[in-house]
């Protein structure tokens, strides 16, 4: 019978609550309505998570200290306010992306280089 009411009192077990319900007082949990806690199980359910569609992550070595880069690309599921909230939170325009570009806008140009260097040496043999 108590393992009853404790199944009652906690709901159905979620992993993301954990052992929330037994870190409240007791008269706390008495006064939550069975509607309130469902609504409580509801919202710490964890999301169902997919894989990206893209999703390449490399560490390169540079200098003694690795750098980690992470490309993910997929269908876009955030709703409008989160975008909105996530755009001003983590800027684009920032003075670490602005050179990261610029140096990898430099490395393929002189990726370029160099190939049309090679290939023109090739040509006159």
């Amino acid at each position: 019978m108590e393992n009853e009411n404790e199944a009652l009192k906690n709901g159905p077990p979620v992993p993301a609550l954990g052992n929330f319900f037994d870190r409240l007082p007791e008269w706390v949990i008495d006064t939550l309505t069975d509607e309130q806690k469902e609504a409580i199980h509801h919202a710490a359910e964890e999301p169902v998570w997919q894989r990206s569609p893209v999703d390449i992550r490399l560490t390169v070595p540079f200098f003694g200290r690795k750098f980690y880069f992470t490309f993910v690309g997929g269908s876009e599921k955030r709703s409008v306010e989160r975008r909105a909230e996530e755009r001003h939170q983590y800027p684009l325009r920032t003075a670490a992306n602005i050179f990261f570009f610029i140096g990898l806008a430099t490395l393929f140009y002189s990726a370029a280089i160099v190939a049309l260097a090679l290939q023109s040496t090739i040509v006159e043999f």
